[in-house]
This record gives structure tokens, C-alpha cells and sequence, in this order.
């Protein structure tokens, strides 16, 4: 039987805003724990929150970028959970009035490329952050540590209609988009920090199905290299399984860095069993025209309109990649180059062999401004 297995991925944006979604306390980059804390993140009664303008700018800047219809009139929901970092025990997000609908984000593999459908962008706050002692698990650990530093941050999620097919296709994906949130300015998009997190959905199906395989969420990849082997493990375990007459289980699995499997956490929940509702502490979010007129003014040159640029130039589809992924300044250079040697090849070769090959000898991280 021939298998055909459907992604989607969800995935998290940390926005370098100076203060929470909510409150006034600072975004700080620290390992000092609880340095950045109020009433109104720790959820303490009596606290009320007030939208950050910054935030909802940033994220519909993503969503206008991403070709989103914009919905004008939205509202902020209270998602129900329990977990020991997120001590109002729901996050506010939002539900069925996103600030984002339909958009789509070009990728590029190898020499072709292909259009990611965004299902919608919408914003949540973040939550604190635990460390387990012992196995790093937290049914497992012997304590756990909470720092709320991380709580209130503001988040923009993204998550894409099940629509990619391969692995390949989902790194593809997320380095289009993290380049996409570095050239927009609305994040460092560093993986290692944690400005940028994602999930895979995973689902495998007979092919030609009309009908979608059970879908299994997969966590605790922070890096395109866990991402591509996890979903690779995933695809090979549900589809051995099937083969073997197995019942696949909707349930969210760990990634596990050092084994390369996937385990079971825990069943997978549905909207309904996070309860959401209007958040009446907050008014809904209004985006009028002149708001939106205004971010759309904004927006920088993108990145597959800097790859449209490059190719013009004479550059190949993957090289005109790696440098619209590349340092503001390499992009630069690159043209400066150009438009004296006329060679877009040995110029590439140039930039991205000879010149950082010495600057990484000497320790140089960027050209002066005068060069």
C-alpha cells in the first residue's frame, strides 16, 4: 500500500517589542530568573491587562507580508489550560478572529519553487519557563523551577494548512519564515534563544485518500535538523504501523535529541477542551483602514522579492537563496559588486567563499559602513 504522508506546522514568533503584550514590564534577555515580573503576568486577582500597540502592529505587518486578509474586527480569548509556568492557568489569545486568513509564503528547494498555504496569524502571550531536574521531563523530574521572565511576552503564531508533504519542505518552510521575520524587524528569529519555536502535525494516508490520516502533534524541536529527523522518524513510524494494521493514536509526542525517536506525552487536545471565550477584561481589537494603510506602508522589501532581484541579476534559483538569506550587508555588497564586475557567479563566489572566508580567519563579523 502507497502512503502518503500531509504536514502542517505551528509556529511561534517572539517579537522584539521593549514590554510584554499586556503590561509594562520589560522584555529582558537574562538568566537571572523573575527579574521581570508585575501583577498583571503572574495573573494575580485584580490585575488588568492593556494591549501593546507595538505587538499588534508587528503581527499584522506578518500577516500583510504573508498575503493574510486582515480580519478589521477581532477580539482577544481566554485559552484554558493548567501548567505550572502559566500562572493565570489560560492564555489570552485568540480564536476564530484572527488577525490573519488565507496568506501563503514562498519557498525555494533547490532549483524550484513552491507557494506554503497560511491557514492564519494570530497573537498569544507567552509563558514562563520550567526547568525539570533530573531527566529534563516533568513527570520524571525530582523538582521543578519556574522563571517568569518569559510570561506576557508577545508571540505571533503561524501555522500553515496541511499542505507540506516532506520534510525538506517544512525546513524549507521555516527558514523562509524566520528570514521573513528578521528582514521585517520584528524579531531576532534565533532558534537558540527561543525566538522562534515550532510544532509539526503529522498525518499519514493511504495515497489519493479524501480523507486525512490521523494527525499526531510532535514537540521539543528546537533545531531544522531536529525538525527534518523528527518528522522523518514520524512518517516511517505511523507508516510501518498502518502497514502492520495498527491504530494510530491523536496524541502529542517528544522528541527526543539524543535517541532520535518520538515518545507519547500525552492525548492531543481539541479547541473544545480549551474552553475558550471572549476575554472580559479586554475590548476587541479593532484594525481600521487607516491603521492597516499604515503598516502596509511600512513593509521592506521582501524576501523572495530579493530573490526575484538576484535572479535578474543571472544568479541560479538556490544561490539567489542563500543570499536572501544572508546578513543585510552581504545582500548589499553583493549589488555594489555586481554593478562593477557584471559577473553575477564569481561575484557569489567571491562574497561567500574568498571575503567571509578571511573575515571568519580575522574575526570579522561585519564591513565598516564606509566600505
Amino acid at each position: 500500500m502507497s502512503l502518503q504522508p500531509t504536514i502542517g506546522i505551528e509556529t511561534h514568533i517572539e517579537l522584539n517589542t521593549n514590554t510584554k503584550m499586556f503590561c509594562r514590564c520589560g522584555v529582558v534577555d537574562t538568566e537571572d530568573p523573575n527579574v521581570s515580573l508585575c501583577p498583571t503576568c503572574l495573573g494575580l486577582p485584580g490585575a488588568l491587562p492593556v494591549p501593546n500597540k507595538k505587538a499588534i502592529e508587528s503581527i499584522t505587518l506578518l500577516a500583510l507580508s504573508t498575503g493574510c486578509e486582515i480580519t478589521r474586527k477581532g477580539m482577544f480569548h481566554r485559552k484554558n489550560y493548567f501548567y505550572p509556568d502559566l500562572p493565570k492557568n489560560y492564555q489570552i489569545s485568540q480564536f476564530d478572529l484572527p488577525v490573519g486568513l488565507n496568506g501563503e509564503l514562498e519557498i525555494v528547494i533547490e532549483e524550484s519553487t513552491d507557494n506554503i498555504q497560511i491557514e492564519r496569524v494570530y497573537m498569544e502571550d507567552d509563558t514562563g519557563k520550567s526547568t525539570h531536574s533530573g531527566s529534563g521531563r516533568i513527570e520524571s523530574a525530582t523538582s521543578t523551577a519556574l522563571d517568569f521572565n518569559r510570561s506576557g511576552v508577545p508571540l505571533v503564531e503561524i501555522v500553515t494548512k496541511p499542505v507540506i508533504t516532506s520534510s525538506k519542505q517544512a525546513v524549507a518552510y521555516i527558514e523562509e519564515l524566520r528570514q521573513l521575520a528578521i528582514d521585517l524587524n520584528i524579531s531576532e528569529g534565533r532558534l537558540e534563544k527561543g525566538n522562534l519555536r515550532f510544532d509539526a502535525n503529522i498525518s499519514v494516508a493511504p495515497e489519493g485518500s479524501s480523507e486525512l490520516g490521523t494527525k499526531v502533534e510532535i514537540k521539543n524541536m528546537n533545531s531544522l535538523r531536529s525538525l527534518e529527523r523528527a518528522i522523518d522518524y514520524e512518517i516511517k513510524r505511523q507508516s510501518s504501523a498502518i502497514q502492520n494494521g495498527e491504530l494510530i493514536i491523536q496524541e502529542t509526542r517528544h522528541w527526543d535529541e539524543t535517541k532520535e525517536t518520538t515518545t507519547s506525552m500525552r492525548s492531543k487536545e481539541g479547541s473544545a477542551d480549551y474552553r475558550y471565550f471572549s476575554d472580559p477584561d479586554l475590548p476587541n481589537m479593532v484594525l481600521s483602514d487607516k491603521f492597516v494603510k499604515q503598516v502596509k506602508e511600512s513593509l521592506p522589501s521582501l524576501p523572495h522579492e530579493n530573490r526575484n532581484k538576484l535572479v535578474e541579476t543571472g544568479l541560479d534559483l538556490s544561490d539567489s537563496n542563500v543570499l536572501s538569506k544572508s546578513e543585510k550587508w552581504i545582500l548589499e555588497l553583493y549589488f555594489k559588486v555586481f554593478d562593477n564586475t557584471k559577473d553575477s557567479k564569481a561575484t557569489f563566489n567571491w562574497i561567500t567563499g574568498e571575503l567571509q572566508g578571511q573575515m571568519r580567519k580575522l574575526e570579522i563579523k561585519s564591513l565598516p559602513e564606509w566600505f
